[in-house]
Formats: C-alpha cells, structure tokens, sequence
C-alpha cells in the first residue's frame, strides 16, 4: 500500500504504510532526532507491508498502549510544490522516502535520486534499494548501489506492485501481467497477476485474466533450465479488483476495491480453495478494504466505506469468516499494522467540519477496544509504521513519531 497505484487514484487518497530506521538522524529541523532508537530487527523490514509475505505484522515492535505524545522530526516537502504523497521506507543502514519522489536521508539532510515518481520501493534482502521509477511516460525498475544505478529494466504496462524475492524482483502491472526480473542472471520471465506475495517459498499472484493462482520455487539446475515457475494451482479470480495479498498460516487473504463493491476473501495457500464467501463492504458506492495485517489465524481489516467518506475497522476469525469485532469509524480507514497485540491504522478525513485531515487511532487487537487518536491538520495523505515503542507516520509533507509520553 504506500504509492500512486490504480486504488489510490480510485479513492483520491494517499499513500499507504510503510517504515523507516537506521543509524542517521531524519533531517531538516530535526538534527537531535536519533534514529538510532528506532532500529528494528535487522532484515525484518525489507518491504512497505513489512515482508514479502504482505503482512504488516511486526513480532519486533510494541506500539503505545496509551495516549502518545507527537513529536514533528522533520519536513519533506519541496518548497512551494504541492503536498506530497510519501512513504518511509527502512534499509539496513538508510532511511528512505518514495512515493512522489525518491530520498535518502542522512544527518546533513535529503540525498534526492533524480526529480521523478517512484510509485514503489523496497530493501532486498542483499540490502539493496529498489524503486520503480516513472517519468510520467516510462517506468524503469532501478537497482541502487549507493546513488549509482546498478541495473535498469523497462517495465511494459502500469505498475500494480513490487515484491523483492532472493534471486528475482517481481513487477505486476495491470493487464500486462507479472514481470520477473533475475539481475545475477540477466534474465526475465512473466506469469499472469497484477499483484503478489513470497511466502514458504512459493509466489502467489492476484488479479489479472488467470485468476489468483499458486507457483512452486525453483531451485538448484531448475532456476537456469526452466523460463518460469511451476503452477501449483488456479482459482477464480477476486469479486473485484485486489489489493496485495497477505500470506500467512497456510492461508491467502485479499482485499479488493472498487467502485461499487469491496470484499475480504480468503483462499487455502495449499489448494487454493476458497475458505467463505466474500464478505462485502461495499453497499453504498466506492470502497476500498486494505490489505488486512494478518496474525495467525486473525486478520485485521481497515476500510474506506460509503463512498469513502467513512470507514470499517474490524478483526476476522481467517478460519471462518466470522466478524469477532469491529469499529465504524466517520473517516477512509487504511493501512492496518500490528504488533504487540496494538493494532494501528491510518485514517483520512475527508468530509466533515475538520475536513480535510488524517488521523492514525490504535486498538486493542484482541478486544477492539480504542486506546488513542492522534490527528494531523490539512492535506496530503497518511503513511505509517511500527518500529520498536514507536509509530512513524508521515503525514502530508511531514515525519513524525508517536511515542509514549514517558519516552525520553
């Protein structure tokens, strides 16, 4: 969820969540900001949704419980330039911003890649920044060493999504399908999807003319004998058209967005048999169910309704499709993250007397209950992340963390 995708130009919103860490202290009017604090578990955070497995479930981080304290750690925006949409992004030694424009950060201030879109990025796991860069006519896939490109390839068609696997990088696009590109090898091969996750070894795709579908891991003498992965199985396509899927516990979870219709829908990793029937969100106009963050058996939902004028937060028992409870909220929830048994979500403003705003509300992820709002004036969109006692948010041109107000 964190760049300018087909969703997001569906729900006139901003992107979605991300994270950011390292050694270096996050910039301009911010010089006593240590990032240093923020350092997860290295190698937990290679991707927007976490892994690549999409489940936006740090094990590493325990979010406040209660009422934080907000603290501005530094300004992003160009001057003059209209608000960006931005997400932080953590590699093993940098910070990161993508969305609008591609930045590195460091103590002296912002290192910019060039003046261009980058719709999505990510750390693989050799450490390396990715991005999917545009110049409003062409998208290239970049891999950076420091500031240096060491390889590019064009990317055919609309990006839907980036997935860095060990050996390949994945690009979806919409209608062109899933691009696979092998830079040790200086080859590429492509499988039907828009959207896709990495989990036990195996790809999973969603969207696209050949429904959700299953592929086997190639390894050994296969990786350099074979154009492309084994299908493990096809099944029908989603009720509409689908977020990034999660995987975790033996179980595929979607969610879709559309103009008329929204669903949650749930598939065996192992068969792709459909687990229940799609539950829907979208009765009254546009919706949009995020990709749910997803922990063991439950999945947390977070969903712009009723035109995306207001929102659903919810928990699913994955094994049944049962609501076990849920949160109507007066505002485009988005972005669902766990952990520590806190579930936090971003939230969009987008009618009403505060109108427009965001706002990042944490629950308790086993009771429902709210435990803290935290607004932010104006507009521009909401990212946010968890990373050890913290919530990173970004919200319009601005980074900030949420942080116990015991914390030093």
């Amino acid at each position: 969820m964190p760049a300018i995708t087909r969703r997001r130009v569906v729900a006139g919103a901003a992107a979605a969540a991300a994270v950011g860490y390292g050694g270096y202290r996050a910039v301009e009017g911010a010089s006593d900001a240590d990032t240093g604090a923020w350092t997860p578990e290295r190698g937990t955070w290679p991707l927007a949704r976490y892994d690549a497995a999409n489940t936006a479930y740090n094990p590493h981080a325990s979010p406040p419980r209660a009422a934080p304290d907000k603290r501005k750690l530094g300004s992003l925006a160009h001057e003059g330039a209209d608000p960006p949409y931005l997400s932080p992004l953590a590699g093993p030694d940098r910070l990161a911003v993508f969305g609008t424009r591609l930045a590195t950060y460091a103590g002296d201030g912002a290192v910019p890649y060039g003046e261009f879109a980058a719709r999505f990025a990510g750390f693989g796991p050799d450490g390396h920044l990715h991005a999917l860069r545009s110049n409003g006519s062409e998208t290239d896939l970049v891999r950076y060493d420091g500031r240096e490109a060491a390889y590019r390839y064009p990317v055919p068609g609309y990006p839907e999504g980036l997935t860095l696997g060990r050996e390949e990088a994945y690009v979806g696009t919409v209608n062109d399908g899933l691009f696979a590109y092998e830079p040790d090898g200086g080859r590429e091969w492509g499988v039907e999807g828009e959207t896709a996750a990495l989990a036990d070894g195996r790809l999973y795709t969603v969207g696209g003319r050949g429904g959700t579908a299953a592929y086997a891991e190639r390894v050994g003498p296969e990786r350099w004998l074979s154009s492309g992965p084994e299908r493990l199985w096809t099944t029908a396509p989603v009720s509409a058209d689908g977020n990034p899927p999660a995987v975790a516990d033996g179980r595929l979870v979607v969610g879709t967005y559309g103009l008329f219709d929204a669903t949650l829908e749930a598939f065996d990793a192992g068969t792709g048999d459909r687990l229940w029937e799609p539950e829907s969100f979208g009765e009254r106009g546009a919706a949009d169910v995020s990709t749910p963050a997803v922990v063991g058996r439950n999945g947390y939902v977070a969903a712009g309704v009723d035109g995306l004028d207001a929102g659903v937060v919810a928990r699913y028992d994955l094994a049944t499709g049962e609501e076990v409870w849920r949160d109507d909220t007066e505002w485009y929830a988005s972005d669902p993250v766990v952990g520590d048994g806190t579930l936090v979500v971003a939230g969009d403003v987008r009618s009403g007397p505060d109108a427009p705003a965001t706002a990042v509300r944490g629950y308790d992820a086993g009771t429902g209950e709210e435990l803290w709002t935290v607004g932010f004036p104006g507009d521009g969109g909401t990212a946010l992340a968890l990373v050890g006692e913290r919530v990173l948010v970004t919200a319009g041109a601005s980074l900030f963390e949420l942080v116990s107000a015991a914390a030093p």
